[in-house]
């Protein structure tokens, strides 16, 4: 392949030096990412290792309301405040409506993940919501109407499709189609860099290697973990104000 069309096609992913997509990552940036991505790593391959290992130590690690369901929960907590702090600072309407939506829907991740503090507190469950509800938990992702498991619909097979999209497909849209970019600026929304998408879907498919439904409690930090460190750190940093 000629090593300048090489080049391109990793432009679509790395930041340009200069302009609006900013400069070379400081030292400190550098730092903060490679501890963050090395954070995430380092629980997932812990995952593996247990499930290989130690069959019964894996499902105390993904037990409810253990180890990695909360800090999945820290983590949808974290990017919520993110976006509501985010969301003080801008000037532009649109971003601010969009970090205020964002840091909404985090919370309610953030609210649905522990169950509303129905285990924390001691809180009973309606008779209602037991009857629909697999887990009896009081939260709305473990629903079941006519037959329909809304966890498997909503928050399995459509998350990840659009999880997929984001990671894969965005950065390179937002560099090759003008209105997708203008569109995206306007209302800051942060995209993965080729990094953060490379190492996602690396971890991703590690994690196939397990052969056990609970595979999925970390597979959801995974997400989350990622999607903070993306709000965090983006593709695309600039100051939004400007916008």
């Amino acid at each position: 392949m000629n090593p300048i069309k090489r080049l391109k096609t990793a432009g679509l992913f790395f930041p340009a030096p200069g302009g609006r997509l900013g400069s070379m990552a400081s030292s400190k940036t550098t730092l903060l990412a490679t501890g963050l991505y090395t954070f995430t790593a380092l629980h997932v391959l812990a995952a593996i290792a247990f499930y290989a290992q130690d069959i019964s130590l894996f499902y105390s690690y993904t037990t409810e309301d253990g180890y990695i369901e909360y800090f999945t929960s820290f983590f949808l907590l974290a990017t919520s405040v993110f976006c509501y702090i985010k969301a003080r600072k801008m000037e532009s309407k649109w971003a601010v409506a969009f970090y205020y939506l964002a840091a909404a829907v985090f919370f309610f991740g953030f609210g649905e993940e522990i169950s509303w503090g129905q285990r924390i507190l001691g809180l009973g469950v309606p008779e209602k919501l037991e009857k629909i509800n697999h887990q009896s938990e009081f939260n709305l992702h473990n629903i079941h109407l006519n037959g329909v498991n809304l966890n498997k619909l909503i928050f399995g097979k459509l998350l990840y499709l659009a999880v997929f999209v984001y990671f894969l497909a965005f950065p390179v849209l937002y560099r090759r189609w003008q209105w997708f970019r203008h569109l995206v600026d306007k209302i800051s929304f942060p995209l993965p860099t080729f990094m953060q998408a490379l190492l996602y879907l690396l971890l991703f498919c590690c994690l196939m290697l397990i052969n056990d439904g609970k595979m999925w409690e970390v597979q959801e930090f995974l997400l989350v973990s990622f999607i903070f460190y993306v709000f965090l750190m983006p593709l695309n940093r600039y100051d939004s104000r400007q916008v």
